[in-house]
């Protein structure tokens, strides 16, 4: 197995993770289903910005995924993969996603740090100076079902996590 391979079989594999949580019949924190989805983003661009026989593993960063979109924009195979013909309209609609795509990358706790939310561990506030644990955050701008933009970016990662190889 390529790293390319192991990259992305592990991003569908936290995608699937990311969609049985929202399956469930039984409430669940919205932290858990955003740090699956916010995970399977990162692999996803490692597999999509690593070259196919690469023998090195990527860089340890938590911050490919609006690189990859940004890189995808321009590749005309890709474009017409997802649909579009023309290569202005979907430059329009990735970069309509990159500021949210921003936020999801931010979301990593070695990108948050301990004063931003983030699905994984406890920040603290800087408003308010409270801690908060991200069982208890509704993390309201990620929801697919209010947000039309994430809405958007899943569709986008679900076909990309199809099309990769």
């Amino acid at each position: 197995m390529t790293w390319r391979e192991a990259f992305l079989l592990q991003a569908r594999s936290d995608h699937a993770v990311f969609d049985r949580l929202g399956a469930l019949r039984v409430e669940v924190e919205p932290c858990h289903r955003l740090h699956y989805f916010q995970m399977a983003t990162e692999k996803l661009a490692k597999a999509f910005l690593t070259a196919p026989a690469a023998v090195e593993a990527p860089a340890t960063v938590h911050t490919a995924f609006v690189r990859m979109l940004q890189v995808i924009k321009g590749r005309p195979d890709i474009r017409r993969q997802l649909g579009y013909a023309n290569a202005r309209a979907f430059a329009s609609f990735i970069n309509s996603l990159l500021g949210l795509a921003n936020r999801v990358q931010g979301l990593a706790p070695a990108v948050a740090g301990l004063t931003q939310p983030n699905p994984e561990y406890p920040w603290r506030n800087l408003g308010t100076g409270e801690i908060q644990a991200p069982a208890e955050f509704e993390f309201p701008d990620f929801d697919r079902a209010t947000k039309p933009q994430m809405a958007k970016l899943d569709k986008l990662v679900r076909a990309l996590l199809r099309l990769a190889s």
